[in-house]
């Protein structure tokens, strides 16, 4: 498939095919290698290749994750921080920032001690924990936060050359060139590939540390002295006094002291400078993003990136002391790059600096194009990546991945300021951080037996902090910058959401979800159930799903909140294969549920006895409190049933929601396609008129409210009729000579009910409800009449009574049959132009043999025949009470 991709991708994209085969050419002839694409690309599930696996801890964790660290904050900004916000404060941000960030470690440690780590790092360990939605949505904002920090890093590096090197050409455009010089540097690297990043921060971590050692070493041995502020500093026209070790100096340093940023020329804040400390904690994911190119990422992250962690934050705590008691405020306030300019040793600081921003801006680089390359892999944003994930050397490196990234930073260097893109770089870090503690918290409360990392030193109580003091500071940070990135990733999960058809990883919702329905389900309790809190709960027993479309739509309008479930029994013995089959056939299923857009649950039971198996579906549909307390059928006769799957107008936006359960489809989630053909009426395991009725039976036996469903496959919503078909009619008297409505008839009851709820559905209330109360003794009384309005006032029924009259002729109707053909005529003569009609089910025959029960069949036929869209209905429990 990826060879596929790429073939087509190549003939489509012509200009790719030269850069793709130069960019090979060049790293395969500078750089040689044995081994063929296939040996270094990605794996069949999209994950690296053992081969590009080369890097142990040090090398891989501690190295980066330290370096990433120190980057611009350790030689460029340690002045800065003390300068404006004193030791106490110093000490307060470096230890909260350190708080947040091992937290952080920690839920990062235990999702990536939980399995198998590939290319990715943070992006893969959100996305397989919680979801494709949320992973994507931080994969997309950690890459910017990558290339942010990245660029900050190189802004960082570029004003340590500046400022070093007087004598070469100043100015904002210089910058930008210098730093687009070092960035073409920094792509060739990037180029080659992980490796040889590796040797190379190796050096750079020696010479880092040499540095740090000359400079502590200096603070003990320099002499006082004065000097000059740098030359871009024209606001300060005194010399800067380096005091030594001095209590005075210490005390002085002690508290903050917010002034303006020479820099900017703007006034700094607590915020402004944490904003600008934290920089230098994004880099905690430094080891984590070369988590596909780590022998054993399980091992070498938690270990590696608590090493690091601990060591930085001791130099940093050490250095804090130092520069406090020996640099004058004014100093520290006025010469961002003092520490060169009062060491000893000329220019060892510089190279120190320049190092550690180059291997923090390279490692920043490079975790930005492996986050893309596995969003691309993972097919996140589909078309739009498709060109990253085939553009690999034959080396395995991801290289338009590489391009793609490098072009980012490069048009961020125009920027030019350091502090301007640094609060964007610490939000959108503490974002991702609130992400990840957020997936491990909800990991942890989900319970779920397969999340058993080996890394033990976490619980959701360090996972709930770090995600609540993330987001806090993030919105302390800059409430603006925050709101935006918030923003903008609810529209990424929402965007990913509809976009992506599935995936393989799991979804963490659905185990909470889980939990949370078990917890209360237990707590609802049947012993406390009350009339006036009743509604429809529905069983729908249904025979085959092309031929029930229309039914599915009509119950789901019907069922106000309750409980909807399907249910259907297939005729067949308990077979070795018809677990497989079952288990097609409710991924089907649930694609049907999908595509109509309902809410229902499907429940399938295998009885070579149709009755017996829907018996089954009555007594045991539901779980615990929730339990269907009506159930509805359809009408047994002889027309023919109709595919409505096949029928383009019988579902809205059909086409549209098919495309996409086609595309899910290919992720093993079943399709309508797979669903069992309409069998034709004379098919050998139709269901008898015997088993029929005696459903109908069972669930009267079983206290269970029923329905019989007729002529719906000419069922249209009120929005699809003309204004004077909008009618919802209720017949709520039984279809006999001398009947009067009287208040206890459950079924009555019901039928009043049940045309209210529909009446009070969106796509339903401007229909018109009407009780249809008929008397056979000429026009109805203004009693009989007032009655039925004093009731439909008590329950809150909006309807309107209308008086229907029978004809003389059925006082002399001498069969059941002939008086329900009598009010047939009626109901036809009323109800023509309804929208759906309640008529009341009469009580199947007490006698059980063949002849009464086809002849109770048959008169249901007479009464419902050439009618509208028609519920039969039979109540056999309370539904509704006018007491409050």
């Amino acid at each position: 498939n990826e060879y596929k991709s790429y073939l087509s991708f190549m003939v489509e994209f012509e200009l790719p095919v030269g850069l793709n085969k130069v960019v090979s050419l060049l790293t395969d002839t500078l750089f040689p290698s044995t081994g063929t694409y296939e040996s270094f690309a990605s794996g069949p599930d999209g994950s690296a290749s053992d081969n590009r696996k080369t890097l142990g801890t040090f090398s891989g964790v501690v190295v980066p994750c330290t370096l990433s660290m120190f980057s611009a904050i350790l030689f460029l900004r340690m002045g800065y921080i003390i300068g404006f916000a004193g030791i106490t404060e110093a000490l307060v941000m470096f230890t909260l920032s350190y708080f947040i960030v091992m937290l952080t470690v920690l839920s990062v440690s235990a999702i990536s001690t939980n399995g198998a780590i590939e290319g990715g790092g943070a992006y893969f360990m959100i996305s397989r924990s919680i979801g494709p939605e949320f992973g994507g949505a931080m994969g997309i904002i950690f890459f910017f936060a990558q290339v942010f920090g990245s660029t900050v890093y190189l802004l960082g590096l570029v004003d340590a050359f500046m400022d070093t090197f007087l004598s070469i050409p100043q100015g904002k455009w210089y910058k930008v060139l210098y730093g687009t010089a070092i960035l073409l540097i920094m792509l060739a690297v990037v180029m080659i590939g992980a490796e040889i990043f590796a040797k190379t921060n190796i050096l750079i971590f020696v010479i880092v540390f040499a540095t740090l050692i000359v400079n502590f070493i200096n603070f003990f041995i320099q002499k006082p002295f004065e000097y000059e502020p740098p030359p871009d500093n024209k606001a300060f026209k005194h010399n800067l006094t380096y005091t030594g070790f001095s209590s005075n100096t210490f005390k002085n340093n002690l508290n903050h002291n917010y002034t303006t940023d020479y820099t900017l020329q703007k006034p700094t804040s607590f915020e402004s400078v944490f904003a600008i400390l934290f920089t230098g904690f994004t880099g905690v994911f430094a080891g984590s993003n070369m988590s596909g190119d780590l022998k054993n990422a399980s091992k070498s992250i938690p270990a590696g990136t608590i090493g690091a962690c601990t060591f930085s934050y001791l130099i940093y705590i050490i250095l804090v002391f130092l520069i406090a008691a020996t640099c004058d405020r004014e100093l520290l306030q006025n010469d961002y790059l003092f520490l060169d300019h009062i060491c000893k040793v000329p220019y060892i600081t510089t190279v120190g600096t320049l190092a550690v921003t180059f291997s923090a801006s390279l490692s920043t680089f490079i975790g930005a194009t492996r986050i893309l390359e596995a969003l691309a892999l993972d097919d996140i944003l589909g078309r739009l990546l498709t060109f990253v994930r085939v553009g690999r050397t034959r080396r395995g490196n991801p290289w338009v991945a590489v391009i793609i990234s490098w072009l980012c930073i490069q048009a961020l260097l125009f920027v030019g300021q350091l502090n301007v893109l640094s609060p964007f770089v610490a939000t959108f870090s503490l974002l991702t951080y609130a992400t990840v503690n957020m997936a491990c918290l909800a990991l942890d409360l989900a319970g779920a037996p397969n999340f058993r990392p080996t890394f033990s030193y976490f619980n959701k109580y360090t996972s709930l902090l770090g995600f609540i003091a993330s987001i806090v500071m993030a919105f302390v940070v800059n409430p603006r910058y925050a709101s935006t990135s918030f923003a903008i990733s609810v529209m990424l999960f929402i965007f990913i959401m509809f976009r992506t058809p599935g995936s393989s990883w799991g979804y963490i919702s659905q185990a909470l979800i889980f939990h949370q329905v078990r917890k209360y389900l237990l707590m609802l309790d049947t012993r406390k159930e009350h009339v006036k809190f009743w509604r429809p709960s529905i069983l729908y027993l249904c025979s085959n799903p092309r031929s029930c479309i229309p039914h599915i739509l009509f119950l789901n309008d019907m069922k106000k909140g309750g409980l909807f479930v399907i249910g259907t029994n297939v005729v067949a013995e308990l077979t070795p294969g018809i677990a497989k089959w079952l288990e097609e056939q409710k991924l089907a299923w649930l694609s049907l549920i999908e595509l109509l857009n309902v809410k229902a649950f499907v429940e399938t039971t295998v009885d070579t006895n149709v009755r017996n198996g829907l018996q089954n579906l009555i007594m045991t549909a539901g779980l615990g409190g929730m339990t269907p307390n009506t159930v509805v059928l359809g009408f047994y006769d002889t027309a023919n049933p109709v595919d409505f799957l096949a029928d383009s107008n019988a579902i809205p936006r059909k086409k549209k929601l098919l495309a996409k359960l086609r595309r899910s489809h290919n992720d093993h989630r079943g399709h309508v396609d797979e669903l069992p053909s309409i069998r034709p009426q004379n098919a050998a395991d139709r269901i008898s008129i015997e088993n029929y009725i005696g459903i109908i039976r069972d669930a009267m036996f079983l206290r269970k409210n029923l329905c019989i469903m007729r002529h719906f496959h000419h069922f249209k919503r009120p929005e699809q009729c003309s204004r004077s078909h909008q009618c919802i009619d209720v017949w709520p008297l039984p279809p006999h000579a001398s009947t009067v409505f009287v208040e206890d008839d459950t079924t009555s009851m019901f039928l009043l009910q049940l045309g209210c709820i529909l009446h009070m559905v969106g796509s339903w209330d401007k229909a018109r409800l009407r009780v249809m109360l008929t008397s056979s003794s000429g026009e109805l009384s203004l009693s009989e009449k007032e009655q039925m309005e004093s009731i439909i006032k008590i329950l809150r029924i909006e309807a309107e009574v209308i008086s229907v009259v029978m004809p003389e002729s059925i006082k002399n109707a001498v069969t059941d049959g002939e008086r329900y053909s009598i009010v047939n005529q009626v109901v036809r003569d009323n109800s023509k132009n309804t929208v759906v009609t309640f008529i009341y089910l009469p009580r199947p025959p007490a006698e059980r043999n063949e002849q009464s029960e086809y002849q109770y069949i048959s008169q249901l036929n007479i009464l419902t025949d050439d009618l509208p869209p028609t519920l039969l209905v039979s109540g056999l429990s309370k539904v509704t009470t006018s007491q409050l």
